[in-house]
């Protein structure tokens, strides 16, 4: 019998976490900028709402697909009025929910790159294949739907997009989404969603797909609160999807994941009571740093700055460095303490993913120690 662990690799993005937090515990000087998660706290609200479930000893299950008040918060928060509501614990598990629901053995997924290091992993588990679009540059790293029909066949049944993007920070306008939408409904595929950084966007509006209500009988939207919420650890995401894709969905979470933490439930129900102040005061704080951290590297010899329109991580090429970007980001640990995500993780390599998720003295001074590794 084949290992599972040859079956489904560990993440790379995970591996230099790992890393980099070894090293720190071992005393050196880390700064580590690898991991996809807001360093701010959560509102107040929501850490309110745990020691009160807490008190009230509100820590049996609930049901598989979340709870119905929460549900209905997230109706109104996020303006999903067609379809259904599904809670789970995080964005990742609503979205191995709808590749298996809808794909299959013999089927193919389309699947712009780079992309998150998951996605083609979460494609391949549902007994389906990823079809690798690649994104131009000359786009901003945003799939066009004739860059789409390239990877089309008589299998593919879905297309899964994430906007913005993880790891370029990509955005799409509206005008490229309706084209995305008008390609999905020509050729009778699903679109599958994640839309997890649609509060991070700096440069103009977001747009989400759920804005065009003709593809919605064939879109699954993942949402979470971990980015928008700074609460990543508590695990708590939903989705909308037509009704019987949401019941099917339903069922595999029962068995795969069971249900969601009650607890997160309470803190989610609280945040998104909060309103918007909470997430455009987080948008902000991001905002500065990206513009720093892109004046800080965009004159740097050998490395181009590119994305960065939305989320919160810079996208940089440096093959003018090393055309090895495993061997830059290992060698940039070790030389000089800062841990970045190579490109190669996201099926991009001779990029590298910057992740602006820490104070602004620590990113400043993790440009110094870039510059000085790129010009030494």
């Amino acid at each position: 019998m084949k290992p599972l662990s040859r079956i489904v690799p560990p993440s790379l993005t995970m591996s230099l976490d790992q890393e980099a937090k070894r090293l720190l515990a071992g005393g050196r000087d880390i700064i580590n900028l690898t991991a996809g998660q807001a360093d701010l706290p959560m509102p107040a609200e929501g850490k309110a709402a745990v020691r009160a479930a807490l008190e009230a000893d509100r820590t049996g299950y609930v049901p598989a697909a979340g709870s119905a008040d929460l549900k209905e918060a997230v109706r109104k928060k996020k303006g999903w009025t067609d379809g259904s509501i599904l809670i789970s614990a995080g964005a990742k598990p609503l979205l191995n929910a709808a590749a298996a629901c809808v794909l299959g053995a013999g089927d193919e997924a389309l699947l712009p790159v780079p992309c998150y290091t998951s996605y083609p992993e979460m494609i391949r588990l549902s007994g389906a294949v990823p079809v690798s679009v690649p994104c131009r540059p000359e786009n901003g790293f945003c799939v066009t739907p004739d860059d789409l029909s390239a990877g089309l066949t008589p299998r593919t049944k879905a297309l899964l997009l994430n906007h913005p993007t993880n790891p370029t920070g990509a955005v799409y306008a509206r005008d490229a989404l309706k084209g995305i939408v008008d390609f999905c409904i020509a050729h009778d595929l699903w679109l599958l969603a994640d839309e997890v950084y649609g509060a991070f966007v700096y440069d103009g509006g977001f747009t989400s797909l759920y804005d065009f209500p003709e593809i919605r009988d064939r879109l699954i939207l993942v949402d979470s609160a971990s980015k928008t919420y700074a609460m990543a650890g508590l695990r708590l995401g939903y989705a909308v999807a037509p009704d019987a894709a949401a019941q099917a969905m339903a069922g595999y979470l029962s068995h795969a994941i069971g249900c969601p933490c009650s607890l997160s439930e309470r803190a989610a129900l609280a945040v998104l009571s909060v309103g918007d102040p909470y997430p455009a005061a987080l948008r902000d704080v991001f905002h500065a740093r990206r513009d720093r951290m892109r004046a800080a590297l965009s004159d740097l010899p050998g490395v181009r700055v590119a994305g960065g329109d939305g989320a919160f991580y810079l996208w940089l090429d440096v093959t003018g460095i090393d055309p090895d970007d495993v061997r830059f980001c290992r060698r940039l640990l070790t030389e000089e303490g800062v841990a970045l995500t190579p490109g190669s993780a996201f099926l991009a390599p001779g990029f590298v993913r910057l992740a602006y998720t820490k104070d602004a003295s620590l990113l400043a001074e993790a440009a110094n120690r870039i510059r000085r590794f790129c010009t030494d």
